[in-house]
């Protein structure tokens, strides 16, 4: 089984990804709306083991 990583992005700043690492989601999600008090358009993305990142929450 595929483990899912997960990262910051942000829409200013289109390609660029801060990787998280393999958390659990709610883990993911409190690390985004920590980053969302300075950076309000960041949001969250994941991946697969060898895939590319998709959105995982609203951009």
């Amino acid at each position: 089984m595929a483990s899912i990583e997960y990262g910051i992005a942000s829409t200013s700043r289109p390609g660029v990804i801060e990787p998280l690492g393999r958390l659990n989601r709610q883990a993911a999600e409190a690390r985004i709306a920590d980053s969302r008090t300075v950076w309000p358009d960041v949001y969250l993305v994941q991946r697969t083991t060898n895939a590319d990142w998709q959105p995982a929450t609203e951009k």
